[in-house]
Protein backbone atom coordinates (compact mmCIF):
# COMPACT_ATOMS: atom_id res chain seq x y z
CA UNK A 1 0.00 0.00 0.00
CA UNK A 2 1.56 3.27 -0.94
CA UNK A 3 2.02 5.66 1.88
CA UNK A 4 3.28 9.33 2.46
CA UNK A 5 4.14 10.72 6.02
CA UNK A 6 3.32 14.54 5.97
CA UNK A 7 4.80 14.83 9.66
CA UNK A 8 7.63 17.17 8.79
CA UNK A 9 5.41 19.40 7.19
CA UNK A 10 4.79 23.10 9.44
CA UNK A 11 1.36 24.07 7.97
CA UNK A 12 -1.27 22.55 6.69
CA UNK A 13 -0.57 24.24 3.20
CA UNK A 14 3.12 22.53 3.49
CA UNK A 15 0.90 19.26 3.85
CA UNK A 16 -1.02 19.91 0.81
CA UNK A 17 1.43 20.97 -1.47
CA UNK A 18 3.71 17.79 -0.49
CA UNK A 19 0.44 15.56 -1.13
CA UNK A 20 -0.41 17.30 -4.35
CA UNK A 21 2.99 17.04 -6.11
CA UNK A 22 3.40 13.66 -4.73
CA UNK A 23 0.44 12.40 -6.48
CA UNK A 24 -0.36 14.71 -8.92
CA UNK A 25 -1.01 12.43 -11.69
CA UNK A 26 -3.09 10.36 -9.84
CA UNK A 27 -4.80 13.50 -8.35
CA UNK A 28 -5.69 14.28 -11.55
CA UNK A 29 -7.14 11.15 -12.60
CA UNK A 30 -9.39 11.09 -10.08
CA UNK A 31 -10.74 14.42 -10.14
CA UNK A 32 -11.58 13.59 -13.57
CA UNK A 33 -13.24 10.17 -13.04
CA UNK A 34 -15.09 11.53 -9.99
CA UNK A 35 -16.47 15.05 -11.88
CA UNK A 36 -17.68 12.24 -14.32
CA UNK A 37 -19.37 9.78 -12.40
CA UNK A 38 -20.94 12.84 -10.01
CA UNK A 39 -22.45 14.43 -13.12
CA UNK A 40 -24.25 11.28 -14.35
CA UNK A 41 -25.37 11.09 -10.96
CA UNK A 42 -26.84 13.64 -9.97
CA UNK A 43 -27.83 15.56 -13.58
CA UNK A 44 -25.45 18.47 -12.72
CA UNK A 45 -23.84 19.76 -15.71
CA UNK A 46 -19.58 20.18 -15.17
CA UNK A 47 -19.82 23.60 -14.83
CA UNK A 48 -23.13 23.41 -12.71
CA UNK A 49 -21.24 21.54 -10.21
CA UNK A 50 -17.79 23.02 -10.43
CA UNK A 51 -19.96 25.63 -9.25
CA UNK A 52 -21.92 24.13 -6.14
CA UNK A 53 -18.33 22.92 -5.26
CA UNK A 54 -17.25 26.65 -4.80
CA UNK A 55 -19.87 26.68 -2.45
CA UNK A 56 -18.04 24.30 -0.23
CA UNK A 57 -15.19 26.78 0.16
CA UNK A 58 -16.09 29.40 2.61
CA UNK A 59 -18.07 26.97 4.60
CA UNK A 60 -14.68 24.57 4.89
CA UNK A 61 -12.46 27.84 5.74
CA UNK A 62 -15.06 28.87 8.40
CA UNK A 63 -15.14 25.16 10.05
CA UNK A 64 -11.06 24.67 10.60
CA UNK A 65 -8.80 27.47 8.46
CA UNK A 66 -5.63 24.60 8.46
CA UNK A 67 -7.36 21.87 6.76
CA UNK A 68 -8.63 24.38 3.97
CA UNK A 69 -5.17 25.39 3.61
CA UNK A 70 -4.45 21.72 2.64
CA UNK A 71 -7.20 21.33 0.39
CA UNK A 72 -5.75 24.36 -1.37
CA UNK A 73 -2.34 22.95 -0.77
CA UNK A 74 -3.26 19.70 -2.55
CA UNK A 75 -4.85 21.79 -5.30
CA UNK A 76 -2.03 23.67 -6.21
CA UNK A 77 0.31 20.57 -5.53
CA UNK A 78 -1.19 18.85 -8.30
CA UNK A 79 -1.98 21.40 -10.74
CA UNK A 80 -6.30 21.01 -10.08
CA UNK A 81 -8.30 23.56 -8.94
CA UNK A 82 -9.90 24.04 -5.71
CA UNK A 83 -13.69 23.42 -6.42
CA UNK A 84 -12.24 20.38 -8.14
CA UNK A 85 -10.67 18.90 -5.16
CA UNK A 86 -14.05 19.44 -3.25
CA UNK A 87 -15.55 17.27 -5.60
CA UNK A 88 -13.42 14.56 -5.36
CA UNK A 89 -12.99 14.61 -1.14
CA UNK A 90 -16.96 15.54 -0.79
CA UNK A 91 -18.02 13.13 -4.11
CA UNK A 92 -20.70 11.43 -1.73
CA UNK A 93 -22.28 14.47 -0.60
CA UNK A 94 -21.66 16.47 -3.50
CA UNK A 95 -24.00 14.12 -6.24
CA UNK A 96 -26.94 13.79 -3.41
CA UNK A 97 -27.69 17.82 -4.06
CA UNK A 98 -30.20 18.71 -7.15
CA UNK A 99 -29.24 20.84 -10.03
CA UNK A 100 -32.80 21.82 -10.35
CA UNK A 101 -32.18 23.79 -6.67
CA UNK A 102 -28.16 24.50 -7.09
CA UNK A 103 -27.83 24.51 -10.21
CA UNK A 104 -27.25 23.48 -14.32
CA UNK A 105 -29.27 20.21 -15.38
CA UNK A 106 -27.27 17.92 -17.63
CA UNK A 107 -28.04 14.59 -18.37
CA UNK A 108 -27.67 11.14 -17.26
CA UNK A 109 -28.28 9.62 -20.77
CA UNK A 110 -26.26 6.33 -21.92
CA UNK A 111 -24.89 5.95 -18.03
CA UNK A 112 -25.53 2.22 -16.63
CA UNK A 113 -26.49 1.86 -13.17
CA UNK A 114 -26.04 4.07 -10.34
CA UNK A 115 -22.05 3.26 -9.72
CA UNK A 116 -21.16 2.40 -6.45
CA UNK A 117 -25.04 3.33 -4.84
CA UNK A 118 -25.07 -1.19 -5.20
CA UNK A 119 -22.67 -1.46 -2.51
CA UNK A 120 -21.23 0.33 0.58
CA UNK A 121 -19.32 0.18 3.80
CA UNK A 122 -20.22 -2.80 6.21
CA UNK A 123 -19.18 -1.32 10.05
CA UNK A 124 -18.65 -3.28 13.33
CA UNK A 125 -17.61 -1.89 16.69
CA UNK A 126 -17.10 -4.74 19.32
CA UNK A 127 -16.67 -5.36 22.82
CA UNK A 128 -13.95 -8.01 24.03
CA UNK A 129 -11.91 -9.71 27.01
CA UNK A 130 -8.82 -7.17 25.52
CA UNK A 131 -11.04 -4.16 25.12
CA UNK A 132 -12.82 -3.10 21.89
CA UNK A 133 -12.43 -3.51 18.36
CA UNK A 134 -13.86 -1.27 15.73
CA UNK A 135 -13.26 -2.78 11.68
CA UNK A 136 -15.24 -1.74 8.49
CA UNK A 137 -14.81 -2.21 4.86
CA UNK A 138 -14.55 0.68 2.57
CA UNK A 139 -16.38 0.25 -0.77
CA UNK A 140 -17.08 2.89 -3.73
CA UNK A 141 -16.76 2.69 -7.35
CA UNK A 142 -14.59 -0.14 -8.32
CA UNK A 143 -12.64 2.20 -10.59
CA UNK A 144 -11.10 4.20 -7.07
CA UNK A 145 -9.48 0.83 -5.73
CA UNK A 146 -5.97 1.97 -8.20
CA UNK A 147 -6.07 5.43 -5.50
CA UNK A 148 -6.07 3.96 -2.16
CA UNK A 149 -3.51 4.92 0.29
CA UNK A 150 -2.00 5.57 3.79
CA UNK A 151 -1.58 9.27 5.28
CA UNK A 152 0.70 9.90 8.11
CA UNK A 153 -0.17 14.04 9.28
CA UNK A 154 0.89 16.01 12.28
CA UNK A 155 -0.99 18.75 12.54
CA UNK A 156 -0.23 22.81 14.10
CA UNK A 157 -1.09 21.32 17.63
CA UNK A 158 0.69 18.08 17.25
CA UNK A 159 -2.04 15.81 16.60
CA UNK A 160 -0.50 12.79 15.07
CA UNK A 161 -2.94 9.87 13.10
CA UNK A 162 -2.72 7.40 10.18
CA UNK A 163 -5.70 7.77 7.97
CA UNK A 164 -7.09 5.20 5.37
CA UNK A 165 -7.08 7.72 2.04
CA UNK A 166 -7.36 8.42 -1.72
CA UNK A 167 -4.78 10.32 -3.28
CA UNK A 168 -6.21 13.87 -3.10
CA UNK A 169 -8.56 13.21 -0.23
CA UNK A 170 -7.99 14.98 3.11
CA UNK A 171 -9.10 11.28 5.06
CA UNK A 172 -11.76 8.48 5.00
CA UNK A 173 -10.71 6.64 8.23
CA UNK A 174 -8.33 6.97 10.78
CA UNK A 175 -6.68 6.25 14.36
CA UNK A 176 -4.72 8.76 16.26
CA UNK A 177 -1.21 8.58 18.57
CA UNK A 178 -4.16 8.32 21.50
CA UNK A 179 -5.99 5.93 20.67
CA UNK A 180 -8.94 7.59 19.22
CA UNK A 181 -10.19 6.06 15.98
CA UNK A 182 -13.10 7.04 13.74
CA UNK A 183 -15.04 5.39 10.28
CA UNK A 184 -18.25 6.52 8.56
CA UNK A 185 -21.08 4.82 6.27
CA UNK A 186 -22.33 6.33 3.81
CA UNK A 187 -26.15 7.74 3.74
CA UNK A 188 -28.12 8.91 1.01
CA UNK A 189 -29.52 12.10 1.59
CA UNK A 190 -32.58 13.78 0.76
CA UNK A 191 -32.31 17.01 2.59
CA UNK A 192 -28.59 17.91 1.09
CA UNK A 193 -26.94 21.31 1.39
CA UNK A 194 -23.79 22.94 0.62
CA UNK A 195 -21.63 21.91 3.48
CA UNK A 196 -18.46 21.02 5.34
CA UNK A 197 -16.20 18.64 3.15
CA UNK A 198 -16.86 15.88 4.94
CA UNK A 199 -12.81 14.34 5.31
CA UNK A 200 -12.10 17.68 6.85
CA UNK A 201 -14.91 16.42 9.28
CA UNK A 202 -13.10 12.99 9.69
CA UNK A 203 -9.65 15.01 10.14
CA UNK A 204 -10.69 17.10 13.12
CA UNK A 205 -12.74 14.34 14.89
CA UNK A 206 -9.24 12.96 15.27
CA UNK A 207 -7.83 15.80 16.99
CA UNK A 208 -10.27 15.76 20.12
CA UNK A 209 -9.28 14.11 23.18
CA UNK A 210 -12.72 11.99 23.76
CA UNK A 211 -15.51 10.47 21.47
CA UNK A 212 -17.84 12.62 23.69
CA UNK A 213 -16.01 15.48 22.14
CA UNK A 214 -16.12 14.30 18.88
CA UNK A 215 -19.52 14.25 18.99
CA UNK A 216 -20.35 17.50 20.19
CA UNK A 217 -18.31 18.68 17.11
CA UNK A 218 -20.21 16.02 14.50
CA UNK A 219 -23.21 17.50 16.19
CA UNK A 220 -22.56 21.24 15.49
CA UNK A 221 -20.73 21.27 12.42
CA UNK A 222 -22.48 21.91 9.15
CA UNK A 223 -22.50 19.11 7.69
CA UNK A 224 -23.79 18.53 3.95
CA UNK A 225 -25.43 15.32 3.61
CA UNK A 226 -25.76 11.62 4.59
CA UNK A 227 -23.61 9.87 6.86
CA UNK A 228 -22.64 7.78 9.67
CA UNK A 229 -19.99 8.40 11.88
CA UNK A 230 -18.77 6.06 14.96
CA UNK A 231 -15.82 7.21 16.98
CA UNK A 232 -13.94 5.09 19.47
CA UNK A 233 -11.49 4.53 22.01
CA UNK A 234 -10.58 2.38 24.60
CA UNK A 235 -12.79 3.87 26.84
CA UNK A 236 -16.29 4.88 25.63
CA UNK A 237 -17.98 5.26 21.29
CA UNK A 238 -20.50 6.90 20.01
CA UNK A 239 -22.06 7.09 16.81
CA UNK A 240 -24.16 9.44 15.08
CA UNK A 241 -26.41 9.59 11.94
CA UNK A 242 -26.67 12.72 9.65
CA UNK A 243 -28.96 14.18 7.19
CA UNK A 244 -28.39 17.50 5.47
CA UNK A 245 -30.28 19.18 8.24
CA UNK A 246 -30.75 16.51 11.05
CA UNK A 247 -28.55 14.74 13.43
CA UNK A 248 -28.85 12.18 16.40
CA UNK A 249 -27.32 10.08 18.22
CA UNK A 250 -27.88 6.56 17.95
CA UNK A 251 -25.21 4.22 19.82
CA UNK A 252 -23.52 4.81 23.24
CA UNK A 253 -22.16 1.49 23.48
CA UNK A 254 -25.31 0.35 25.51
CA UNK A 255 -25.05 -3.93 23.69
CA UNK A 256 -22.09 -6.05 23.71
CA UNK A 257 -21.13 -5.10 19.68
CA UNK A 258 -22.76 -2.98 16.55
CA UNK A 259 -23.69 -3.22 12.84
CA UNK A 260 -24.11 -0.13 10.65
CA UNK A 261 -23.89 -0.34 6.77
CA UNK A 262 -25.65 1.98 4.26
CA UNK A 263 -29.03 2.91 5.65
CA UNK A 264 -30.40 4.62 8.63
CA UNK A 265 -31.05 2.73 11.69
CA UNK A 266 -33.18 5.67 13.57
CA UNK A 267 -36.29 6.71 11.96
CA UNK A 268 -36.37 10.48 12.31
CA UNK A 269 -32.58 10.63 10.30
CA UNK A 270 -34.11 7.93 8.24
CA UNK A 271 -36.81 10.18 7.13
CA UNK A 272 -34.56 12.77 5.57
CA UNK A 273 -32.65 9.72 3.55
CA UNK A 274 -33.24 7.08 0.95
CA UNK A 275 -32.27 3.75 0.17
CA UNK A 276 -30.44 3.34 -3.45
CA UNK A 277 -33.00 0.92 -5.57
CA UNK A 278 -30.48 -2.05 -6.04
CA UNK A 279 -28.52 -1.31 -2.83
CA UNK A 280 -27.16 -4.10 -0.83
CA UNK A 281 -27.31 -2.52 2.43
CA UNK A 282 -29.63 -4.53 4.27
CA UNK A 283 -27.92 -8.03 3.49
CA UNK A 284 -24.58 -6.67 4.68
CA UNK A 285 -26.11 -5.66 7.77
CA UNK A 286 -27.47 -9.09 8.06
CA UNK A 287 -25.05 -10.67 7.30
CA UNK A 288 -22.03 -9.65 9.79
CA UNK A 289 -25.31 -9.12 12.44
CA UNK A 290 -25.65 -12.95 11.96
CA UNK A 291 -21.54 -13.43 12.57
CA UNK A 292 -21.50 -11.68 15.49
CA UNK A 293 -24.66 -13.37 16.78
CA UNK A 294 -22.95 -16.51 15.74
CA UNK A 295 -19.67 -16.35 17.38
CA UNK A 296 -18.48 -12.94 19.50
CA UNK A 297 -15.63 -10.66 18.38
CA UNK A 298 -12.62 -12.21 19.61
CA UNK A 299 -9.76 -9.86 18.29
CA UNK A 300 -8.61 -7.19 15.67
CA UNK A 301 -7.27 -10.47 13.24
CA UNK A 302 -10.84 -11.93 14.00
CA UNK A 303 -12.63 -8.99 13.04
CA UNK A 304 -10.47 -8.68 9.78
CA UNK A 305 -11.26 -11.79 8.60
CA UNK A 306 -15.22 -10.94 9.13
CA UNK A 307 -14.52 -8.00 6.81
CA UNK A 308 -13.36 -10.68 4.27
CA UNK A 309 -16.68 -12.77 4.47
CA UNK A 310 -18.23 -13.63 0.84
CA UNK A 311 -20.94 -15.26 1.93
CA UNK A 312 -23.98 -14.16 -0.51
CA UNK A 313 -21.84 -12.88 -3.14
CA UNK A 314 -21.89 -10.79 -4.62
CA UNK A 315 -24.45 -9.16 -2.52
CA UNK A 316 -21.83 -9.56 0.65
CA UNK A 317 -19.60 -7.75 2.68
CA UNK A 318 -16.61 -8.13 0.65
CA UNK A 319 -18.10 -7.44 -3.09
CA UNK A 320 -16.97 -6.98 -6.12
CA UNK A 321 -19.81 -6.09 -8.37
CA UNK A 322 -17.69 -4.36 -11.18
CA UNK A 323 -17.80 -5.46 -14.68
CA UNK A 324 -16.49 -4.33 -18.59
CA UNK A 325 -19.82 -3.12 -18.60
CA UNK A 326 -20.33 -1.31 -15.43
CA UNK A 327 -16.73 -0.48 -14.42
CA UNK A 328 -17.51 2.11 -11.79
CA UNK A 329 -20.16 -0.02 -9.76
CA UNK A 330 -19.13 -1.05 -6.03
CA UNK A 331 -16.50 -2.67 -5.39
CA UNK A 332 -14.71 -3.12 -1.79
CA UNK A 333 -11.78 -0.86 -2.34
CA UNK A 334 -10.14 -1.84 1.18
CA UNK A 335 -10.86 -2.54 4.42
CA UNK A 336 -9.55 -1.49 7.96
CA UNK A 337 -9.43 -2.73 11.42
CA UNK A 338 -8.34 -1.02 14.68
CA UNK A 339 -7.62 -1.90 18.26
CA UNK A 340 -7.99 1.73 20.07
CA UNK A 341 -6.28 0.02 23.58
CA UNK A 342 -3.20 -0.94 21.31
CA UNK A 343 -2.55 1.80 19.10
CA UNK A 344 -2.91 -0.28 16.52
CA UNK A 345 -4.42 -1.21 13.01
CA UNK A 346 -4.90 -3.40 10.18
CA UNK A 347 -5.40 -2.57 6.53
CA UNK A 348 -5.12 -3.07 2.98
CA UNK A 349 -5.80 -1.47 -0.36
CA UNK A 350 -8.09 -3.85 -2.27
CA UNK A 351 -10.13 -6.95 -1.23
CA UNK A 352 -10.57 -7.98 2.19
CA UNK A 353 -10.88 -11.43 1.64
CA UNK A 354 -8.73 -13.64 1.96
CA UNK A 355 -5.56 -11.03 2.18
CA UNK A 356 -3.25 -10.43 5.33
CA UNK A 357 -3.07 -7.27 5.96
CA UNK A 358 -0.39 -4.27 6.55
CA UNK A 359 0.24 -3.28 10.29
CA UNK A 360 0.65 0.15 11.45
CA UNK A 361 0.98 0.86 15.13
CA UNK A 362 1.93 3.76 17.50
Amino acid sequence: MRYLDLRECKTGRERGLLHGSTFAGEISSLVTLRIYLACKISGFTRKGLLAIAEKHLPILKEFDDELYEELLGVAEGSGCSPAELVVLNQYTDIRDLSPEKWGDAGTTEGFTGEADYDGGCTMLWSKTDQGPIFAQTWDMHASAMPYVMMLRVTDAAGDDAYLLTLTGCLGMAGLNAAGLCIGINNLTSNDAVPGVVWSAIVRKALRESSPEAARDMLLSCKVGSGHHYLVCNADSVVSVETSGQRRKVIFSGEARDFVHSNHCLDAEIAACNRVPEFSTTQDRQDAMRASLDSKPIQSIEDAWQRLGSHDGYPRSICTNMASPEAPHAAATCAGIAFDPTRRRLLVVAGFTHNVDPEEFSF
